[in-house]
């Protein structure tokens, strides 16, 4: 995935991309409409109740309350004859899954067709029956994203993009205003890419109803710590067979206790919501200079600077000032908005920027990494979690990233208790 820096030196970060169609053609429908080529996804977990459990009871514990972690919890609990706990230090949903702008756009974030775009392509073709599954108003949009170009420059990376991956169609300045009128109009065009978006805070309090109305049980502000098969919860051991470690940018922390070292860092980004009445963008923009998603009832969501700075979530004002005039800049309407909230995030960033999705051992599976792209893969991260605690082979695309590799080193000793 890519990164590109904000015009005058602050880095830039843009997340997601959705939708698996290809070779320009715009998406249609509203959320929870059915959508052509979809994946075959498993059908919406039943209540607990509702299904017999097969042999022994299998105990899991999910560690993490993020939207990786939830979604993970709530298909394994859909697995006959488990029982599924998710833990979290703090509240669910609240840190990276929280603070993300929602974006499902992999060919937004790709320079090329590789393994990560081929992931991001594929969760994003189960995102729509995903949607549908969980039955909340998610403000699930299916319209693709806007790529303005403001030079020449724009305009040739659009091209190459767009030639690159095979997927999009070139919008000029005309068709742009019309179809976006609040975009500049010093826009030379925009390149129209498969996308869609989501309210990343929607999904994640959808994902804890669903976990709590399938049996799920949620811990939250627990201090767990994940032994060798053990697993110790406020300093007691917890009976487990099989551990999720799925904690975002606390994984590597962790997964060490545990005898594996993950070589990885948090990347902290910085975002914000400019307050201005709905109908103002009816697709999102992505530039260098800004992204910009509108929210129903909460204005436009601006992103995202990068910083690598540790679990610092300090906000910097001047990268926030940053940010607005880029969102400014794209879209002059935005001049008088105010900004209405400013926040940090934490992204869970693994060696050379790719995920892990595996089963490290028979009692550990560890999903994480997942970058500036966890909500983009939530469906298909969830899918291949159950399908690793099941034995069952997790979707193709995912294979390249369900085995240790240059960021999973398996330790000799783990940390001592």
């Amino acid at each position: 995935m890519s990164s590109r820096r904000l015009r005058g030196g602050a880095p830039e970060s843009t997340s997601g991309g959705d939708d698996d169609r290809s070779q320009g053609e715009a998406p249609s429908g509203a959320a929870g409409s059915p959508q052509p080529n979809e994946p075959a996804l498993p059908g919406p977990p039943e209540p607990r109740s509702a299904r017999k459990l097969f042999g022994s009871l299998t105990r899991i514990s999910v560690i993490g309350g993020g939207v990786i972690g939830l979604a993970a919890a709530w298909r394994l609990a859909a697995e006959p004859g488990t029982q599924v706990t998710v833990y979290d230090a703090a509240t669910v949903a609240r840190e990276a899954s929280w603070a993300a702008a929602g974006m499902l756009a992999p060919h937004h974030e790709s320079e090329s067709c590789d393994d990560r775009w081929a992931l991001g392509v594929a969760s994003l073709a189960r995102w729509p029956g995903f949607a549908r599954q969980l039955g909340h108003d998610l403000d699930f949009r299916c319209a693709g994203g806007l790529v303005p170009a403001l030079d020449a420059e724009d305009a040739a990376a659009a091209q190459h993009r767009m030639a690159t991956l095979g997927v999009g169609s070139w919008i000029d300045g005309g068709e742009l205003r019309r179809r976006e009128s609040a975009v500049t109009t010093a826009a030379l065009g925009a390149l129209w890419l498969p996308a869609a978006q989501v309210d990343a805070r929607r999904l994640g309090a959808a994902l804890a109803d669903a976990c709590a109305r399938n049996g799920v049980a949620i811990r939250s502000r627990c201090q767990v710590s994940v032994r060798e098969r053990r697993l110790i919860v406020d300093g007691a051991e917890i009976a487990n067979d099989l551990t999720v470690l799925a904690a975002g940018a606390w994984t590597p922390e962790l997964a060490e206790l545990s005898g594996i070292a993950l070589s990885g860092e948090p990347v902290k980004g910085q975002m914000l919501r400019l307050a201005v009445a709905d109908g103002l963008l009816s697709t999102f923009i992505h530039h260098p200079d800004a992204y910009l998603v509108a929210r129903s009832g909460q204005g436009v969501v601006v992103g995202a600077t990068m910083a690598w700075t540790g679990f610092d979530k300090a906000e910097d004002a001047a990268a926030i000032d940053r940010l607005a005039s880029g969102a400014r800049r794209l879209v002059p309407a935005l001049a008088s908005a105010p900004i209405a909230e400013t926040w940090t995030g934490l992204r869970p960033r693994l060696h050379r920027g790719r995920p892990l999705i595996a089963r490290i051992r028979p009692d550990l599976i560890i999903a994480t990494g997942h970058f500036r792209n966890g909500i983009l893969l939530t469906p298909i991260t969830a899918e291949a979690v159950a399908a690793l605690a099941s034995g069952r082979a997790p979707p193709p695309e995912v294979l390249p990233f369900a085995f240790a590799s240059g960021s999973t080193q398996v330790l000799s000793r783990p940390a001592s208790p």
